[in-house]
C-alpha cells in the first residue's frame, strides 16, 4: 500500500502542511479540550482547520482557532525541545489527520528543523514521529477513528525546504539546474527562530549555517510592551496574529489603526536580522540570497533594501513546506504526486 507524499512544517507560529495539492495552515495552538454547551445555530466552518479537535492517547485536544477561542488555558510551545511538550505530537497528528482519507492512512512525510536544533533534537523528533498513531479526528461534524501511519520520514535542515522549492517541480524533478554552480544563502524567518543556511552547489555547508532567535516574536513581544503602555490593554502572543494580519487593535469597541506600531516593530527586526546576516557572512562571497518563511514576507519591505543580490520568493509562508513535499515525491515516489496546488 502506497504511502501519500506529505510535506509538513511544525512552526512555532503556524502550522503549515501540504500533499501537493491541497495545503493548510493553522496556528500553532493547543488547549484541552471540552463539552462545548451550545453550538450556534447559524455558524457554518469553511474550512476543517477552523473547528479542529483530536483526541491522542486518550486526551481531546481542541487545535487552531478552536483551542484560542474555546480552551480555558491555550499553549503556544516555544520551547527548544518541543519533543517534551505533548503539544507537537497533537499538532503533528492533527495536521496529518486533514489527509487521513481512510480509517487506516499511511504516509511519508518530510519535515525540517531549525539549523541549530537539527543535530540535537533530529533523532527525538524520529522517535515521536514514525510509527502507528490511534486518533480520532472531529472538524465540527462527526468524531470519526483514524489509524495514521507514518511509514517514511526524513528530516531536513529548514530552510532546504525553499531551495527544493525553487529547483523542483512539483512531481519531485529537478526543473532548474542553474543553483547547481551557484553559492546560495537562505534567509528564513519563522515566529521563534530565524535560520541562516548556505548551500554551495546544492550542498549544505555547516560552517556557515546557523540559527537565531531573532524572529517575529521579537516583534510580537515588542507590540505586547507597546499596547500594555499605550492602551492598557494585554495581548497573548496568538491574539497578535489577527492585529498583525489587519492592522486594527479593538479596545473597548474601538477599531484603533496600529499599522505605525507594527511597522515600527517590523523594522526593528529587520535590522536585527541584517545585522545577524553581516556578521555570519560575506555577501559578496554569495551569488543570490533567498528570503522566505512567513517572517520574511512580513519584513521584506524593511530588509530588501539592505541587500541588493536578496530577493523575496514567491508564497514565502508556504516555500520550506512546498520544497519539503516536492522532496518527498522525489525520494518516496507512489500514486500520489499532483501537478496543481491550491491553497486552504
Amino acid at each position: 500500500m502506497f504511502g501519500k507524499n506529505i510535506g509538513i512544517d511544525l512552526g512555532y507560529g503556524y502550522v503549515k502542511v501540504t500533499d501537493g495539492q491541497t495545503a493548510y495552515l493553522f496556528p500553532s495552538t493547543v488547549g484541552i479540550g471540552q463539552k462545548i454547551r451550545f453550538k450556534s445555530l447559524l455558524t457554518t466552518f469553511q474550512k476543517p482547520t477552523e473547528n479542529l479537535a483530536i483526541t491522542v492517547d486518550n486526551k481531546k485536544y481542541f487545535v487552531g482557532q478552536l483551542a484560542i477561542k474555546q480552551s480555558e488555558v491555550v499553549t503556544r510551545s516555544l520551547g527548544r525541545n518541543r519533543i517534551e511538550d505533548t503539544s507537537t505530537k497533537v499538532l503533528l497528528l492533527a495536521a496529518l489527520s486533514l489527509f487521513a482519507d481512510k480509517d487506516d492512512q499511511s504516509f511519508n512525510v518530510i519535515t525540517g528543523l531549525p539549523v541549530d536544533y537539527y543535530s540535537n533534537f533530529r533523532d527525538d523528533w524520529t522517535e515521536l514521529m514514525l510509527g502507528m498513531h490511534a486518533v480520532k479526528i472531529d472538524t465540527g461534524q462527526q468524531e470519526k477513528n483514524k489509524i495514521i501511519k507514518i511509514e517514511k520520514l526524513q528530516i531536513i535542515p529548514q530552510p532546504f525546504g525553499t531551495l527544493y522549492d525553487k529547483i523542483l517541480n512539483n512531481e519531485g524533478e529537478i526543473r532548474d539546474e542553474s543553483y547547481n554552480d551557484l553559492k546560495i544563502g537562505i534567509v528564513d524567518i519563522g515566529f521563534k527562530t530565524s535560520d541562516f543556511a548556505v548551500a554551495d552547489s546544492l550542498e549544505f555547508i555547516d560552517k556557515l549555517s546557523s540559527s537565531s532567535e531573532i524572529a517575529m516574536s521579537t516583534a510580537f513581544n515588542f507590540l505586547t510592551e507597546r499596547f500594555r503602555e499605550k492602551y492598557f490593554i494585554n495581548k497573548e502572543s496568538y491574539e497578535l496574529d489577527r492585529v498583525v494580519e489587519t492592522e486594527i487593535l479593538r479596545v473597548a469597541g474601538e477599531a484603533v489603526d496600529v499599522e505605525e506600531h507594527i511597522n515600527e516593530a517590523f523594522s526593528i527586526v529587520a535590522n536585527k536580522i541584517a545585522t545577524e546576516i553581516n556578521n555570519i557572512w560575506d555577501k559578496r562571497e554569495l551569488d543570490k540570497i533567498i528570503l522566505t518563511g512567513g517572517g520574511g514576507e512580513a519584513i521584506a519591505k524593511f530588509l530588501l533594501p539592505k541587500f541588493p543580490n536578496m530577493d523575496l520568493i514567491k508564497g514565502a509562508q508556504f516555500a520550506n513546506v512546498r520544497g519539503y513535499q516536492k522532496l518527498c515525491t522525489n525520494l518516496f515516489r507512489n500514486t500520489y504526486s499532483f501537478s496543481d496546488e491550491s491553497y486552504a
